[in-house]
């Protein structure tokens, strides 16, 4: 009895024994396992670049003066807004808060694309005799200066809305006189809770906000200026 009683306990230890050998082996596994999902070249989600494409132009609102007596427009650099300068997406799910996407980019930050874009728009509305940055070295009768203040996924709701807001100011150089000051804001409603729906709504939501700043420098400014004559 005592033989047996013996060799039972040994075995009572022997397995205890295992186990505690074995308990370290467990935790390196673990640690080899967690170590793995940082290793060098893991997969991870690839990053989306979106363009920010606006539809076709409106139709001119007014017939276009000649061109001699047309004006010429300044067009300063778009003054960005909160994340507005950001090259990742943006989106709300609360009023006064603000997040980006992880794994969508802009190609090129909002603020300067919108100013590629208005430029284009203003060429093609035959409402000046040209359309120059300013600091291009150009006597300009007009300056446009321009404030992004909104830029972004509305997902307080799903699937949500694109919302773009634009101050624009348009002075007279010559006397530095305020012709007008708006606020021009467009929100579309996107097809689905995702970033390139949001992407191709805030392009909906650019081209009228871009349609509407036309329109309006249609109603507020001259639409000739006195060219001086040569002698």
């Amino acid at each position: 009895m005592r033989m047996k009683t013996h060799g039972f306990s040994g075995v009572v230890a022997a397995l205890a024994a295992l186990r505690i050998r074995r308990a370290p082996c467990g935790y390196v596994c673990l640690f080899v396992c967690l170590a793995g999902c940082s290793l060098p070249g893991a997969r991870t989600q690839a990053i989306s670049y979106y363009v920010l494409e606006v539809p076709a132009a409106a139709a001119p609102a007014v017939a276009s003066p000649a061109q001699a007596t047309r004006p010429v427009l300044l067009l300063r650099e778009a003054e960005p807004g909160g994340f507005s300068q950001s090259l990742r997406l943006v989106y709300s799910r609360a009023p006064g808060t603000q997040a980006q996407y992880q794994y969508a980019h802009w190609n090129e930050a909002p603020p300067k694309r919108l100013h590629t874009l208005l430029r284009q728009r203003l060429l093609a509305s035959g409402l000046y005799a040209g359309v120059l940055p300013l600091g291009a070295g150009v006597q300009g009768d007009y300056q446009l200066n321009i404030r992004l203040l909104d830029f972004f996924h509305n997902a307080a709701q799903t699937p949500g809305s694109a919302r773009v807001a634009l101050e624009v100011e348009l002075v007279q150089r010559s006397t530095a006189r305020l012709v007008g000051q708006q606020v021009f804001v467009a929100e579309v409603a996107v097809a689905s809770q995702t970033a390139a729906a949001a992407a191709a709504g805030l392009g909906q939501a650019s081209g009228q906000v871009l349609d509407a700043v036309i329109a309006w420098l249609a109603r507020v400014q001259p639409a000739t200026v006195e060219k001086p004559q040569a002698r």
